[in-house]
């Protein structure tokens, strides 16, 4: 990993020690691709900790939690575009000219059609309405395949006098797990569950890509916080 001049400065004055990484395999050749990154500071630092099993619980235990947060927005996603997919526009037309169809059909609702899934539709109330936002090919495929299985890595990292001697972190701890998420929601992971965050009293003035922003981080806490105050209980 190729440090920048700033992050060697913070590691050698010892203010941000430490860094935790997610990061995702490129299938292709193999090299790691940087999801999100943190540098912190451990207060009352044990170094005994690198030695207990209760680093590896932690550690796995902020895996998990990433993972439960992506299937659980996973669900969401799905839900969004469940049963509303057809493979023409023709077919949709047909479908919503039935006043029982668009009678089950909730506001901000998103519609797929299959001979172009860039473009995507949602329901406004009344009828389908063409989005303004342009998914890129394949976002909006539901069908899981094994293209979508893409193995994850969370690490634990110190910055301390190792990396003083060889310019190279040490990692400390570390987990590996393989995800299966939709295209749309690899694409966009935010830990913070901040992008998409906003006021939900008047839904029909969101765009649906600011809605289904909206509903995949609503009521979802901050996991980088979260990750970081846990490392730091188990490491001090």
């Amino acid at each position: 990993m190729i440090e920048t001049k700033a992050q060697s400065q913070q590691a050698k004055d010892f203010k941000d020690r430490f860094e935790f990484k997610l990061t995702m395999k490129n299938k292709d050749d193999g090299s790691e691709n940087i999801i999100c990154q943190r540098y912190f500071k451990i207060n009352y630092y044990n170094p005994l900790c690198m030695r207990s099993y209760d680093l590896v619980d932690t550690i796995r235990e902020c895996a998990q939690m990433i993972d439960n947060d992506l299937k659980s927005k996973t669900l969401v996603y799905l839900e969004i575009f469940s049963s509303k997919y057809f493979d023409t526009v023709e077919e949709m037309e047909k479908f919503f000219s039935n006043p029982y169809n668009r009678s089950r059909m909730r506001i901000g609702e998103g519609i797929v059609v299959k001979e172009n899934t860039e473009h995507g539709y949602f329901w406004d109330g009344t009828q389908p309405k063409e989005l303004d936002y342009k998914f890129n090919d394949g976002d909006l495929g539901t069908e899981l395949t094994d293209s979508d299985s893409v193995e994850y890595k969370f690490a634990f990292y110190d910055y301390g006098p190792d990396f003083q001697s060889n310019n190279k972190a040490k990692e400390l701890c570390s987990t590996v797990w393989t995800g299966v998420y939709p295209k749309y929601i690899r694409n966009s992971i935010d830990l913070s569950n901040k992008r998409g965050r906003m006021d939900g009293e008047d839904l029909t003035r969101l765009s649906f890509e600011q809605y289904l922003l909206y509903k995949l981080v609503e009521g979802r806490q901050d996991l980088v916080y979260t990750i970081i105050k846990n490392i730091c209980q188990t490491c001090s």
